[in-house]
């Protein structure tokens, strides 16, 4: 049953002390609201600055829809030899895909050509009202860069209008170079040349109006913007980019995003009409050829009939023939094919097409061909792209080199796989015609030869009509001049700045002028190895703490500041410990209290004299012996001569009656001096009289008040133990360092002394707490000398109303 109650006492003592916790937080935070107050104010004025001299920044966002992503991946192919081509702007392109649009439109060449076309490596300044900020389109003059050679740092010019607009002077800062120009003046420099040009929709002739240009290299100006500028695509199932830049020229950047969404614009059908263009070229050739060829067979003819003197063909054939018709026109579908094929693998054999598209005639609608097919062109033409600002040795066209040589391998594999299925079919057909031959043997020579030069003449015709037809749809296809990219949202910036922000600002005002007072005072709470309160000899050791002196503001006493007249916070904290000592020392025996500390400059003298004097007004009897024979300092504020004292009487024959002296505090109040300052203080302390005086003293008075040296610097204190019936351990707050606590439960766990008391002298208020007796609510209670200027004032206010 014991154990229970003692753990629910723990618990609630737990409990206690974790609401004492949260109650100390909260107390610092409103304790110190001061601090608060201050870091809010100058973090306000800091966010004043910021918003009225940084330029506010937008962010410009355009949307581009890519439409001829296909999500499959394939590209459509035709279903027979006549619509092979009819989608050639199409079909053997390759399908979009969102990823390597993004890549394309933020790549170098394609921010490069932008920021040299708009020439954004020069910006223009103008002094506004408060600051400088970038003109653009406002500036009274542009420059038109002739040259410019790589620099490595920003030219920058102080300019001002002058002569009534007509004239600019330029002052260069980094060279101190001073010179004139008028528009369309031409100047040349070290690092290149320029035309100064008039911005015909701006007009400036103030003189004083300080104006500002920086002209940067290319490097420097197209790497700064390819890392503002961004591409995203914000769902994966839709081909939607999004494209936005952010700065504090918001009309700059939407003429770059604008400039450089129709430049990639213009890249893809400029893509697309490569591919027409190289499948046009084929196709001329072949119609050149075929044309020679339908030629040659025509003057055959021509010269058969004269030579033969035919005018007209008898009808008896006419039944063989149109037997016949049905599978000469099947071989001559598949010769045209076959011839078509042939062509294509010729040109894929040839070396020197290695690096050209391959051109779109091939009669095949297997979808694997036309995959690879196009898979080849796209390479083909990516290569080509590189190629523009790389050299054949870059890693990235040797790779591609590498894939176009596999794939035009398995072009020619299926090319030459597809010609053994024509020569199949046409073996087949061949021996069908065979057949039919043995009928035609029976037609006149005359007329069997005629038929030759017929079907010949009817391959080539219907070969001359395929090329031109497919020449005109690709011409048709390559005119349209349409984009796989449309515009969804042009460029345009946000309505309002997202930095500097009224709202931005204000909660970053709030939060850190929270935070930074909290961190400080969090932080000087954890470094802090000095004891604060109660709680940190608490959680140290087990000795209780009797009192809590608090700090004395007037010095005007001194020392000593109980007195009969006094009524301070301190005389009563004084007052109170008098009582509680009744309570800690109930025996009449009991007379002696040893008061020591850990170190010099905590007070043990303080408390130990006025804990004298607040005994001697109860009417007790009191002795304080000053033993503090190192460096004692309590006789000079008694004003007592010190030439006779315990040293004396300890080396001397003197008696008891000798060394002990009234003071001037109050009748009850007798002292004992320290005497001469000896040079072995310990030996003195060790003595045997030292008994006989104290046995004496205990005689003659009420209560003995021994001040010793500090207890943690020398061994004279634990000399006196066995004369004193308590110890008051004096701890000073902010003063007494934490780990010297632990002195004091040393003592008490050896048990040196009999009763070990601490008292926590020096106390201040803690913020937010009325620690103290009565704390803010003493008024009234307490007469500490001194008012405020306010309180006085409202006093006499008070008194007067009254009155």
């Amino acid at each position: 049953m014991q154990d229970v109650n003692s753990n629910n006492s723990e618990l609630a003592v737990s409990a206690r002390q974790q609401d004492v916790d949260i109650k100390f937080l909260f107390a610092k935070v409103f304790g110190n609201w001061y601090w608060y107050l201050f870091t809010v104010l100058i973090l306000s004025i800091i966010g004043v600055l910021v918003y009225l001299y940084v330029s506010p920044r937008y962010t410009v966002t355009g949307r581009v829809m890519v439409t001829g992503y296909n999500p499959q991946g394939k590209a459509i192919s035709g279903t027979d030899e006549s619509t092979v081509l009819q989608n050639l702007g199409t079909i053997f392109s390759a399908p979009n895909s969102v990823s390597n649009e993004m890549e394309i439109m933020h790549s170098r060449t394609l921010v490069e050509k932008t920021v040299r076309d708009l020439q954004l490596n020069v910006t223009y300044w103008a002094q506004g009202p408060i600051r400088f900020d970038e003109s653009y389109i406002n500036s009274p003059f542009f420059i038109k860069e002739l040259t410019l050679k790589n620099i490595s740092s920003p030219i920058e010019y102080d300019i001002r209008v002058i002569d009534g607009g007509d004239k600019v002077h330029f002052e260069d800062e980094s060279t101190d170079s001073v010179f004139t120009m008028s528009f369309g003046d031409t100047i040349h420099t070290y690092y290149g040349s320029w035309v100064l040009l008039r911005n015909p929709n701006v007009t400036e002739k103030n003189p004083h109006h300080t104006l500002g240009m920086i002209i940067n290299g290319w490097p420097q100006t197209l790497y700064t913007y390819m890392e503002y500028i961004t591409a995203t695509n914000i769902n994966e199932y839709v081909n939607i980019i999004d494209l936005s830049i952010s700065g504090p020229t918001p009309q700059k950047n939407e003429d770059l995003l604008k400039y450089l969404i129709n430049l990639y614009i213009q890249a893809d059908i400029d893509d697309h009409n490569r591919i027409a263009d190289s499948t046009i070229a084929f196709i001329n050739e072949r119609l050149a050829s075929v044309s020679e060829s339908l030629t040659s067979v025509d003057k055959d003819i021509e010269e058969f009939k004269k030579a033969n003197k035919l005018t007209d063909l008898t009808n008896d054939a006419n039944e063989l023939l149109q037997t016949s018709t049905t599978v000469n026109q099947s071989m001559q579908d598949k010769q045209v094919q076959y011839k078509v094929v042939d062509d294509l693998e010729n040109y894929l054999s040839d070396a020197g097409n290695s690096t050209r598209v391959m051109p779109t005639t091939a009669p095949i609608s297997d979808p694997a061909f036309v995959q690879t097919l196009d898979k080849y062109n796209s390479l083909e033409l990516q290569r080509q792209s590189l190629l523009q600002t790389s050299t054949e040795a870059n890693p990235n066209i040797k790779s591609i080199d590498i894939q176009l040589g596999q794939l035009r391998g398995d072009l020619l594999s299926m090319l030459r796989t597809y010609k053994k299925g024509l020569n199949t079919e046409q073996d087949d057909l061949v021996s069908r015609n065979s057949t039919m031959q043995g009928s035609i043997e029976k037609v006149p020579t005359q007329q069997r030869m005629y038929l030759d030069f017929t079907r010949q003449q009817n391959v080539l015709q219907g070969l001359y009509s395929y090329l031109l037809q497919t020449r005109e749809q690709t011409a048709v296809s390559k005119s349209s001049s349409l984009s796989d990219v449309r515009i969804i949202d042009e460029p345009i910036r946000g309505p309002l700045p997202y930095f500097p922000s009224i709202i931005i600002i204000t909660a970053a005002v709030i939060f850190l002028g929270l935070l930074i007072p909290s961190l400080v005072l969090f932080l000087r709470e954890l470094l802090n190895k000095r004891i604060i309160s109660t709680d940190d000899i608490g959680n140290a050791t087990n000795v209780p703490v009797v009192a809590n002196i608090g700090h004395v503001k007037s010095k005007k006493h001194g020392k000593l500041v109980v007195s009969k007249e006094a009524r301070t916070e301190v005389s009563e904290q004084f007052r109170t410990l008098r009582t509680n000592l009744q309570f800690l020392m109930p025996e009449a025996s009991e007379k002696t209290i040893l008061v020591t500390s850990s170190m010099g400059g905590e007070g043990k003298s303080f408390i130990l004299l006025n804990l004298a004097s607040a005994i001697a007004l109860s009417g007790k009897k009191v002795l304080v012996m000053e033993l503090d024979l190192r460096k004692p300092n309590i006789y000079p504020v008694l004003n007592i001569n010190n030439a006779v004292g315990f040293s004396n009487y300890i080396i001397s024959d003197i008696k008891t009656a000798d060394i002990i002296q009234p003071t001037d505090v109050h009748p009850n109040l007798y002292f004992v001096g320290p005497g001469t300052i000896p040079p072995n203080p310990s030996e003195i302390m060790a003595h045997t009289k030292v008994q006989q005086l104290f046995s004496d003293v205990k005689n003659q008075f009420d209560y003995i008040l021994v001040d010793s040296a500090p207890i943690g610097i020398v061994t004279d204190a634990l000399l006196l133990d066995k004369y004193a019936d308590m110890m008051l351990y004096v701890v000073r707050q902010r003063y007494t360092f934490k780990k010297q606590i632990n002195l004091i439960q040393g003592l008490a766990n050896d048990k040196r002394f009999k009763k070990i008391n601490i008292v926590l002298n020096d106390v201040k208020q803690l913020p937010g707490y009325a620690s103290r007796y009565g704390g803010k609510y003493s008024h009234g209670y307490y007469s500490d000398g001194k008012r405020s200027v306010f309180a006085r004032i409202f006093r006499k206010k008070r008194t007067q109303e009254t009155v």
